[in-house]
């Protein structure tokens, strides 16, 4: 009897073979990118230079705290052409590598949002901290910057550190 005449019982070939002869390809299903909001901010964003704040009332700041804002930004030697001033507020759920991802900055400012809001782990006011390939400073609320000069201080000594002034 030769081998071409040779008939298997599929039962039993099933019993010899547990796996595959011939394995099968296996591809692997490319996740699915997060589809980011257009981020609308305040600035040109020239420096690569975020400063996030968080105000439901308001689409940025009221005219005080820009003032404010401004003349902090001034002694830093930048203006708002430098900067993307953008509320987190209307873009609801983001994190700060969403932001990153979206405007790719090198250094971020956040006023008052809570670290944990931005997918950050708890952070030390006024002490510039790496996250995301960029450099990030954690400073309290603006309007009680405007009046506390302790505060004030804290926060031109944290951007010293974080613009190399």
């Amino acid at each position: 009897m030769s081998l071409e005449q040779l008939q298997l019982d599929p039962y039993l070939l099933a019993q010899m073979y547990h796996q595959p002869i011939i394995p099968e390809v296996q591809t692997a299903v490319p996740a699915t990118a997060k589809v980011l909001p257009k981020l609308k901010y305040l600035g040109e964003n020239q420096k690569n230079i975020l400063l996030l704040i968080q105000n439901e009332s308001e689409a940025y700041l009221n005219e005080e705290l820009f003032n404010l804002l401004t003349n902090i930004l001034n002694a830093c030697k930048l203006g708002m052409q430098d900067v993307a001033l953008l509320n987190v507020a209307a873009p609801p759920g983001l994190t700060l590598q969403d932001y990153h991802t979206a405007l790719g900055f090198r250094q971020c400012i956040v006023f008052d949002i809570p670290p944990a809001r931005l997918g950050l782990p708890e952070m030390a006011p006024y002490l510039p901290e790496s996250h995301f390939q960029a450099m990030v400073l954690y400073s309290g609320n603006l309007q009680q910057i405007a009046t506390d000069k302790a505060l004030k201080g804290r926060l031109w000594q944290g951007l010293q550190q974080l613009f190399g002034i």
